[in-house]
């Protein structure tokens, strides 16, 4: 491309002489139309045309003196633009025609549009350097202003801005624009409400006019966010939306309201954010509200807008698991496994029934744990399992729904009362249960007392004890299949209550009353003293053994009668062991405490530690040293705790009844944890928390607390009148009121219940007259 220059004495124009090869793949832009030209002083004009064209990559300017064939002059290298600002010579009052094209292709080698046509104008003329007037200042919103001035110049380049808050001394530059007619300039990076002062003045080169008059205004508070939107995704997730009314903010606050509570912060984004990605951790299966508000920092203070409006939105649920299926099973067990769906649990919930029970008992596994073995169960039994997972909290747990329940069956084997009692002098009988009969080859029965024997045919035990024993019997049955069931049933002696005197014959009148008292009308042969535990899982009795272990029952009896055992909490539970208390409390006011203990007590090791009996613990190696604290045995623990350490000493046992609620205690997860007792540091290994799952700090509010204890009754008792139409009899205490109703004769049943269930009926005759 050849180029020549040619300069007159007003103005210097680049005259292209020759074309540049054209390249042929490149088809000329549309040309553009509506070209206007305004002098806005002495050498700069302002052009403004309709841009017709999708492809060019920019604009060529002609011009020429007035008279002339306009030139080439210029390249705007700019696409989609309709508006430039040019500067020339100074040409003050000189006529002069302008032409616009567009073009594209490569530089050098750009292909141009048919031109507009020409548009004359005028250089602006006299020379003017004049201050510009009228400057004003509006706030727009929290972070622009609109400053707008006159324009007194025709010699300017352009306008230097100023600017200073009002409690400032010093003026800072804002920025420069180029010269114009009419100015309408928006200002951004304003502090929101606070108030500014702003002056303008022209230049040119490095020379500089006067001032314009100084004008202010004060922005506007920082505008709050609109239009919040949460959108929930799985396990308490969420993606928000919101629309920025701000033009200042350094970010905005995210805040959340659950269960009635207070607002509270819980994400920060920072500035120009409307959207986020997914968060997640929120609350599971809640109501929550939302809000939003903008901030800007001032030094290091966060400056708050408003909130949006507050938004309510339900989070979702844990995601419950599935592929529920059975691992492996025995004949008292079955392992389940489960697929995991969820990333957020931190344990599950496992739960099990008989099937066609209605309740559900329920055992645990820790996050990310899949399989499960249920033991404790019936031999040839269906069992009904679900799974849920289940996010343990501090104060409370949410679960994700179960999974639908998958029925399991037990190996068959030995099933039926593993417990059975036997009456002191009363003919015992029982049934070696088998729950498939049909596979079955061979039952053996070991561990049997003098006076019992057991028949291979009728598969029963059956003989009568005249004393107290407590023994445990080995069942083994053996199938066809292969399979071999082995279980210990425990049997414990028990004597039912007795009569020791009878009731006298009454006679009343029609409306009188008389007043029986049952105290020496019973008694219960096994049992002379026992105790009442009322805990946080339900109550439970101890029937005391006072002729094998007097001195460790009367150590007990101290114990509670000092009231050192109320508060108390079960400290201890291994896994199928034992549950064990007696070592330390916890109260709401003064946090944790031991047990005060008294001096110890000599070993009375001799009944056997069977599942269900009571017995003292102690220090290791030192079989007198039991003071305070104390354990149930869970299980048959008599190979290891008869022999140990001399022996434990069993001073009590639970009834059938209470072992429920032990058994309650003993499937809870268990933790270790440091607890704080005065100035000292105490770590409890294995204590059971009633909790869906043991969480990492112990919450005091989950343990098994003992709520009282004292004398349990030894005997409790029933009564009932065979015709209320003749005579009403009720029971308060230990005292039977009857109230003739009219004339007859009835029969006053009076029923004596002991602790183990066992009953006696005496009955006695009331005539009313």
């Amino acid at each position: 491309m050849t180029c020549r220059f040619s300069f007159t004495t007003a103005i210097a124009f680049l005259i292209c002489a020759a074309t540049a090869t054209q390249a042929a793949e490149v088809s000329p832009p549309k040309a553009p139309s509506d070209l206007q030209v305004t002098a806005v002083g002495i050498n700069s004009f302002k052009l403004k045309w309709k841009d017709n064209s999708k492809n060019e990559l920019g604009w060529e300017v002609k011009a020429s003196l007035k008279g002339g064939t306009p030139q080439h002059y210029a390249w705007i290298r700019t696409k989609d633009t309709t508006s430039y600002t040019l500067f020339t010579n100074d040409l003050p009052g000189f006529g002069l025609v302008f032409q616009l094209a567009a073009y594209n292709g490569a530089v050098d080698a750009e292909v141009v549009s048919e031109s507009t046509p020409s548009v004359s104008v005028t250089a602006l003329s006299p020379e003017r350097f004049d201050p510009p007037t009228g400057l004003t200042a509006e706030a727009i919103d929290d972070g622009r202003v609109r400053l707008s001035w006159t324009d007194n110049s025709t010699a300017e380049n352009g306008y230097l801005l100023q600017f200073k808050k009002l409690s400032a001394k010093k003026w800072d530059d804002l920025g420069t624009v180029t010269a114009d007619l009419k100015f309408r300039l928006n200002i951004s990076g304003m502090l929101s409400d606070e108030t500014y002062q702003f002056r303008v003045r022209a230049f040119r080169g490095t020379k500089l006019g006067g001032f314009s008059n100084v004008a202010e205004t004060t922005t506007k508070k920082i505008r709050a966010p609109e239009n919040l939107q949460a959108m929930p995704d799985a396990e308490g997730s969420f993606k928000f939306k919101w629309k920025d009314r701000s033009s200042v903010e350094a970010g905005f606050e995210l805040q959340q309201k659950v269960d009635g509570g207070k607002f509270a912060w819980q994400w920060r984004f920072g500035t120009n954010t409307n959207e986020t990605e997914l968060l997640k951790n929120f609350p599971l299966d809640k109501d929550i509200q939302f809000r939003i508000a903008a901030f800007y920092l001032k030094g290091e203070e966060r400056v708050y807008s408003g909130f949006s409006d507050v938004i309510t939105v339900r989070s979702t649920a844990l995601s419950k698991p599935s592929t529920l299926a059975m691992n492996s099973r025995t004949d008292s067990s079955i392992t389940v496994k489960w697929k995991d769906n969820s990333v957020r649990e931190n344990g599950f919930e496992v739960a099990y029934r008989k099937t066609g029970s209605t309740a559900y008992s329920s055992k645990y596994a820790a996050a990310n744990i899949t399989t499960l073995e249920i033991t404790g169960l019936d031999a040839g039994q269906d069992y009904d399992v679900r799974v849920r997972a289940i996010d343990q909290g501090f104060f409370s747990s949410t679960f994700s729904p179960f999974c639908p329940f998958v029925k399991f069956r037990t190996k068959d084997g030995v099933g039926g009362n593993l417990n059975p009692l036997l009456s002191v002098g009363v003919p015992f009988i029982y049934q070696v249960n088998i729950t498939n009969t049909a596979l079955l080859t061979e039952v053996t029965v070991t561990g049997l007392p003098e006076g019992l024997t057991y028949n291979s045919v009728s598969r029963t035990i059956t003989g009568t004890i005249n004393r107290d024993i407590t023994f445990a019997l080995t069942v083994t049955a053996k199938f066809s299949d292969g399979t071999t069931s082995v279980r210990t049933i425990n049997v414990r002696s028990t004597a039912p209550p007795a009569i020791v005197s009878s009731f006298d014959v009454r006679n009343l009148a029609v409306a009188a009353t008389a007043v029986v008292s049952v105290v020496g009308k019973f008694s219960d042969p096994d049992t002379t003293s026992a105790a009442r535990f009322e805990t946080t899982s339900g109550q439970f009795d101890i029937i005391f053994f006072p002729t094998a272990a007097p001195k460790t029952v009367d150590n007990f009896i101290d114990y509670m009668d000092a009231g050192e055992y109320d508060d108390m909490f079960f400290h201890r539970a291994p896994q199928n062991f034992v549950v064990q208390g007696g070592g330390y409390k916890y109260k709401d006011v003064g946090g944790f405490s031991k047990v005060n203990k008294f001096a110890t007590v000599e070993n009375e090791p001799g009944i056997s530690n069977l599942r269900g009996t009571v017995a003292m613990a102690k220090l290791s190696g030192l079989p007198d040293s039991a003071s305070s604290e104390w354990f149930v045995n869970v299980k048959d623990n008599s190979a290891n705790l008869d022999f140990q350490n001399s022996g434990f000493t069993v001073f009590g046992r639970v009834p059938t009844k209470g072992m429920i609620v032990v058994d309650k205690i003993r499937d809870l997860p268990v933790g270790n944890y440091n607890v704080t007792i005065g100035a000292d540091t105490q770590f409890l290994e294995d204590l059971p928390v009633d909790a869906p799952s043991a969480p990492a700090t112990l919450n005091p509010a989950k343990l098994v607390k003992v709520l009282s204890s004292g004398p349990a009754p030894i005997l409790t008792y029933e009564v009932i009148s065979s015709n209320p139409a003749i005579a009403t009899a009720t029971l308060s205490g230990t005292n039977i009121t009857i109230t003739g109703v009219t004339v007859g004769t009835v029969t006053i049943q009076v029923k004596a219940i002991d602790l183990d269930g066992n009953s006696v009926i005496q009955n006695f005759s009331v005539t009313v007259s």
